[in-house]
């Protein structure tokens, strides 16, 4: 009856361990389940915090331009954003341009010299290749540009073509007429005579203003907006301000 007794006491204690082994075993697979979830849950937020980024990034870039070392948008690169200005292009760069890529409403006017000096180039879209435009006859923009400016570009709803406008009052204000690239004026529009105030320009364009008709008198050349022609001397202390009275557009 004793070692019965004991017998049946080694059973019971045999069988409350195995009970407390499963328990244990579901835990600890629950346990690493839970573990599992937790990581893969973490990684779909690392995913998602990574996709953000990059929305963020390109958010970022709706405003902006990268340059690169090499054609079709590949190679090193750095990026400037909306109103910013380079008088120095980072010295890895110098001269190692060949592609531009443009996010958002952007100008950009690239300088072939540092400090925003001449030759010029403005673009208003993207550049695969700089070896498309010529800096001078047999030599191309590639690997040529030294200073950058990057700004807002401005509503195309005044102009939607390459070319000008010519309004009457500053800062591009009151009433205005525009000329297509290509085409020159030699009297403006009746009203416009020796009244223009301010100029926009639109696209890679030039303007040439005249102060007499036909193209004829002192005359100023134009690559960027203007506007105040009160900025602009004709003659020691006389302005261009409601001057002009010809026009050329290329």
């Amino acid at each position: 009856m004793k070692h019965g007794i004991t017998t049946n006491a080694w059973l019971g204690l045999f069988l409350v361990l195995m009970i407390l082994m499963s328990g244990a075993s579901r835990v600890s697979a629950q346990d690493r389940y839970d573990r599992d979830q937790d990581r893969y849950d973490h990684g779909q937020d690392r995913d998602r915090d990574r996709d953000w980024d990059r929305d963020r990034d390109d958010r970022h870039r709706q405003s902006g331009a990268c340059f690169y070392r090499e054609a079709n948008f590949a190679g090193e690169k750095f990026c400037v954003r909306a109103g910013e200005r380079m008088a120095q292009v980072p010295p890895e760069f110098n001269d190692r341009i060949s592609s531009v890529r443009m996010f958002g409403h952007v100008e950009i006017t690239v300088y072939q010299n540092r400090d925003f000096r001449e030759p010029m180039l403005r673009l208003r879209e993207d550049v695969a290749n700089l070896q498309s435009y010529q800096v001078s006859p047999g030599h191309s923009w590639n690997d040529r540009v030294s200073s950058i400016e990057v700004s807002r570009d401005r509503d195309r709803g005044d102009y939607d073509r390459d070319g000008a406008c010519f309004f009457k009052e500053s800062d591009f204000r009151g009433e205005k007429f525009c000329v297509p690239r290509g085409d020159r004026i030699g009297q403006v529009p009746p009203g416009f005579g020796d009244r223009i105030s301010s100029v926009r320009l639109y696209g890679r364009v030039t303007v040439t203003i005249y102060q007499d008709e036909n193209f004829r008198g002192s005359n100023l050349r134009l690559q960027d907006d203007v506007s105040n022609l009160q900025s602009y001397q004709v003659a020691p202390g006389h302005s261009w301000n409601d001057r002009v009275s010809s026009i050329k557009v290329y």
